[in-house]
């Protein structure tokens, strides 16, 4: 699961050449005591124009009820923690980005509830640059 990230603010300090990227997400799910193991979901890839006001990638099919609770740059990173209300649930995510220019990767970590009990989310993120936005 996907979470939209909405950024209030423009992280300025960051080295991120703004454009179009090519953002490959890697997904794993750990759920304690699940006798057959989860998984693994393969990577994801998708186009998205970044921009030194709207740094992190998202997903807008998942932008209903998610917020941004803390965002914090030093250097050339980024970190925020995110609460979104979907489905009756709370899901809180907490993640990082590095950015190098026209590259960047990072972690996003999400802890839930699930049928089968809590239900942590690890997303790694990595995108490059491949030219202007449309």
């Amino acid at each position: 699961m996907l979470c939209i990230i909405i950024i209030a603010g423009p992280a300025w300090g960051l080295d991120l050449t703004p454009g179009k990227y090519e953002i490959t997400t890697t997904t794993k799910m750990e759920i304690p005591n699940m006798p057959s193991g989860v998984p693994e979901m393969p990577p994801q890839t998708m186009t998205q124009c970044l921009t030194k006001q709207d740094p992190v990638p998202s997903s807008s099919a998942d932008a209903q009820g998610c917020k941004v609770t803390d965002m914090k740059t030093e250097g050339n990173t980024l970190t925020y923690t995110m609460t979104c209300e979907q489905q009756g649930q709370t899901i809180k995510s907490s993640g990082k980005m590095t950015y190098k220019g026209d590259t960047f990767n990072g972690t996003t970590k999400t802890n839930m509830e699930s049928n089968n009990g809590k239900m942590t989310i690890t997303t790694l993120t990595n995108g490059k640059r491949i030219g202007k936005c449309d």
